[in-house]
């Protein structure tokens, strides 16, 4: 030990050593003293760089619209990186779809953030299928919506005649144009080509009005109730007159025309009436429901018809306050309170 003691010793500058020997040491122990210190600074700035970013909690912004979703990261001293993509909801737009880490980590702040922000649908509206062949529309569709869910969809396709080529789409509901705001059915009127024969008019007359409407409602020409004067011979409910007469063509276009006595005797709460629409014309007759909802709320099916457009009228007997609901496949057309009807 006295050995060590007396060795470092004589390393360190004494009195005894020649003057270059002395200055020689100071200078060696100097440029030693300085790189030790360099290290020893150089540690603990290390040291309170790894302990100098705060803790934070990373909050959950799934759903929030991107501007709302940065000024919460910021105010957490974390960073965004933002990825855009297509979503199956146009209504997620400019919103949050997704982050990465997950809401509720625990991160050192200055970290980045992962977002995935919605781009909106693929598809925001409806396009204009007119004057398209059917199964080119259909594969159309189905190479869109390949990746999303099907924001449009074919439910329903009617084939009618109709002068433009076979297999032509003539009629769409929804009509071009509209916004689509969530999974939405598309139904098409599709040409059959040509009609070979014109239509004949059937006889009505003598048939209850429920029985005449039921009928005429699926022959697809536009038609129209009349209310007559009761008379002598005029059974009431039942229709008395039709034009044009039974057996004649019915030219493109017009409208069948049946008179009858609005009924007698009806019971107390109960209303007989005429529902009375104006619709577009159609280029081909469309799928029309009535419905009815009572004062109680309960909903039913009153008819249901296939008509060109124009004039609607149809008959009805129903409690007095009750709603008449008009809808063009699923769309909503008008709607009115049952009240009773003058006497034409």
């Amino acid at each position: 030990m006295n050995r060590i003691t007396e060795t470092f010793k004589s390393m360190m500058p004494n009195r005894t050593d020649q003057p270059d020997i002395k200055y020689f040491k100071i200078i060696m122990y100097s440029f030693v003293g300085i790189i030790l210190l360099t290290f020893v600074a150089g540690g603990i700035t290390f040291l309170m760089s790894l302990r100098g970013a705060e803790d934070t909690l990373v909050p959950e912004i799934r759903g929030q619209e991107l501007v709302d979703a940065l000024v919460e990261l910021q105010q957490r001293e974390l960073y965004p990186r933002v990825e855009a993509r297509f979503d199956s909801d146009p209504m997620t737009r400019g919103s949050i779809l997704d982050q990465s880490p997950a809401a509720g980590s625990v991160v050192k702040a200055g970290q980045r953030v992962q977002l995935v922000v919605s781009q909106g649908a693929i598809v925001d509206r409806v396009d204009d299928f007119i004057g398209r062949p059917v199964e080119e529309v259909r594969d159309e569709l189905q190479t869109l919506f390949s990746t999303f869910d099907a924001l449009l969809r074919i439910s329903n396709v009617t084939y009618v005649f109709h002068p433009s080529e076979p297999g032509i789409i003539v009629e769409q509901d929804p009509v071009p144009g509209v916004e689509l705001s969530g999974p939405t059915d598309l139904n098409l009127i599709v040409s059959r080509g040509a009609r070979d024969e014109p239509i004949q008019a059937a006889s009505y007359v003598g048939l209850q009005y429920t029985e005449a409407l039921q009928r005429i409602g699926r022959v697809g020409v536009p038609f129209e109730f009349r209310l007559i004067e009761p008379a002598p011979g005029r059974t009431p409910g039942v229709v008395q007159r039709q034009q044009p007469e039974s057996g004649s063509e019915i030219e493109d276009g017009e409208a069948m025309v049946l008179e009858l006595v609005a009924p007698q005797n009806i019971p107390e709460g109960l209303v007989f009436g005429l529902f009375r629409h104006e619709l577009p014309r159609y280029p081909v007759a469309v799928e029309l429901n009535l419905e009815v909802i009572s004062p109680t709320g309960e909903r039913r099916r009153l008819t249901s018809m296939q008509h060109p457009g124009g004039a609607v009228t149809v008959p009805y007997l129903e409690e007095l306050g009750a709603t008449l609901v008009l809808l063009r496949y699923s769309t909503e057309l008008t709607r009115s309170v049952v009240e009773p009807v003058e006497m034409e």
